[in-house]
């Protein structure tokens, strides 16, 4: 799921483990539309809440 453009916020869960890179794609909506973007900047855009997903 496109993590932006929802017609009202919906809760968007970050996952920490992507903190580690320097660049993570996020998704735009459609398969073809995919963005670069930081960790920082994907938790701020998105007003995500950064957790560990993964066990």
């Amino acid at each position: 799921m496109a993590p932006l453009g929802h017609p009202a916020p919906i809760r968007t869960i970050v996952d920490v483990a992507l903190g580690q890179y320097d660049e993570v794609w996020a998704a735009g909506g459609h398969p073809h539309y995919v963005f670069p973007t930081s960790y920082d900047e994907l938790l701020r855009i998105t007003a995500g809440e950064a957790a560990e997903v993964g066990a």
